[in-house]
Formats: C-alpha cells, structure tokens, sequence
C-alpha cells in the first residue's frame, strides 16, 4: 500500500483527504491519504525522513510551509522554482523531487472564465506567485495586486504588474477578474474595500474553497459569474497524483461526479 498525506498547520478541515480517496478508489489504487499536521518548520526534517525511508510516497504541502520544504529536496521542477514554492512531492530513483501543481489547478479552474484583459489580485500570500506564473506565461494581462502588506508585495511590480495597499487605494480597471487570496480567517471589510474598485468586474473568485459561498463572492449579485477555490483544489489534486505515479491517471476520473461526491 502506498501511503500520501497533506502536510500543513491547522488543517484537519481540509477536503484534500476525501479527494484523494474518492480517487484512489476510483483508479483502484491500493494507497491511503493522511493529514499531518505539523506546528512548526522544526518538524519538516521528519517528514523528509519518511519520504527518504519509503515509509510516505508522496506529500502535499500547504500554507505555511511551501517554501520552507524546498532547501531538503533533491531538485526541483522548473516551474516549481520559478513560482518559488513547492505543494507536491514525490520520489523519483532516490530524489526526492519538488512541483507546484497551484498554477495547474488555478489555471483548470478558469476555463468558464473567458475575455477579461485586467487582473485583480487581492492579497499576497503563498499562492499568490502561482496565480502570477499562470498569467504571466500565457498572454499580456494587465494585473494589479492589492494587498494588506505593501512591502510584502513590492516584489511582485513590473512593467505588468501595479501594486497598491489594501487600507489606500483607488481603482478603475474595465473587463477584469477579481481574485480573492485572503484566508476566509481574516476579518475583512468586503464593502469598504470594494468601495474602492470602480467598475464591475466581469468574473469574481475566491481561492478559499469552502462548500457555501464565502463572503467575499456574497458581496457580488446574481448578475456576476463567480467561482470558489473547490475546482482549483480539485485540479491541484489530481495532477498530484498523476506526478506521484508517473503516469495520467487522473484523466479517466468523472471531475463532476467527484465534486458531487465532495458535497
């Protein structure tokens, strides 16, 4: 039996196990999928040690220790290190090998969202550089982050990319995406800040991806195409597992059935 897990911190809420099972029995694999739950970055060491021993397969890894798995491995793809971050781990003769399959998911989770030129990004966190990567790579998108750190963002300016704080903003963007990055967690103010974007967007999604309609996409009308993280987790979990078979596995799964089963 193979055995997978979700490395994170407080996060035995997540949907991560119950996707990978429906898969695996649907793929009639003989694997399991566990949560480990780690407090601090002191414990990464024993999890490479069980990656190392065979005693785990394959990881997931989610906040906050995406980029602090990455000086224990082996190598690292190459989209993986241009993101800057790690969320799935396999084996491959020995190395153990880093991927970032956040830029797949979100970009899968997309494709009912057509014909929008500007990009909204709100926040700045971890996933944040694979939502980057999906449309830096693709086509000229005109992209503005709002986040509530502004040093922590400043990495992200270019030539395509404005950046503004969260708390002082004005903005005016046409045919756009809002993309919300912010923990559900976090005690946010959804109409004061959208006081400050003004024009409708065409599309709005939020990366948490909660069963009921979070409060960032209650603050949009019934007019407005939005979308929660469901599918971008869902996709992200899929091209795991085909990485961690070395094989494509995942493209016979039923993505609808799959999403029912979830809820």
């Amino acid at each position: 039996m193979k055995r997978f897990a979700l490395i994170g911190k407080d996060i035995h809420g997540s949907l991560s196990p119950a996707i990978h099972s429906y898969c695996f029995n649907a793929l009639s694999l003989d694997a399991v999928y566990d949560i480990i739950d780690i407090d601090s970055e002191s414990r990464i060491p024993d999890v490479i040690s069980k990656l190392r021993a065979g005693s785990l397969d394959g990881v997931n890894v989610t906040a906050p220790y995406k980029k602090d798995f990455m000086p224990y491995l082996d190598q690292l793809n190459p989209r993986a290190e241009s993101i800057g971050s790690v969320n799935c781990i396999h084996s491959n003769n020995g190395k153990l090998i880093g991927n970032n399959t956040d830029w797949f998911g979100f970009g899968q989770s997309l494709r009912d969202f057509n014909n929008f030129d500007n990009v909204i990004i709100l926040g700045g966190g971890g996933v944040v550089p694979a939502v980057l990567y999906y449309f830096e790579t693709r086509n000229n998108f005109s992209i503005h982050i709002i986040g509530r750190n502004l040093k922590k963002i400043e990495c992200f300016k270019n030539n395509n990319i404005s950046i503004y704080d969260f708390n002082n903003f004005d903005l005016d963007v046409e045919n756009s995406i809002i993309i919300n990055t912010i923990p559900s967690t976090a005690k946010i103010d959804w109409s004061s800040v959208m006081h400050n974007i003004n024009s409708q967007p065409r599309f709005a999604m939020d990366l948490n991806y909660h069963l009921k309609a979070t409060e960032f996409l209650n603050y949009f009308d019934s007019s407005l195409k939005v979308k929660n993280g469901l599918d971008m987790l869902i996709h992200q979990a899929l091209m795991s597992i085909d990485l961690w078979y070395n094989e494509s596995l995942t493209e016979s799964i039923n993505f609808n059935e799959l999403k029912r089963s979830i809820k």
